[in-house]
């Protein structure tokens, strides 16, 4: 059932370690994500993200489609910038 399913997205940012975004988005915008491997070093491989891992949004049954909007402003303005 398509209504009961939560979105979980991964992401790079060009310039920018997983860790420091995620600390950045924690710190500077209020967004908990989380940074890394996420368990699964083996896709990380494939994917061409390893060892650095990659930052995981997920969403959930209380968020918002402000939460998303604001999660999307936020990462525009990371990748805007450098670390």
């Amino acid at each position: 059932d398509p209504t009961r399913q939560v979105a979980t997205v991964s992401v790079s940012l060009e310039g920018w370690e997983p860790v420091d975004v995620a600390a950045v988005l924690d710190s500077s915008f209020g967004i908990a994500v989380r940074s890394g491997l996420h368990c699964a070093p083996l896709a990380h491989r494939t994917l061409g993200t390893f060892p650095r891992g990659t930052v995981r949004l997920s969403a959930g049954c209380f968020t918002t489609n402000d939460d998303v909007d604001q999660a999307l402003a936020a990462l525009r303005k990371l990748a805007g910038s450098a670390a």
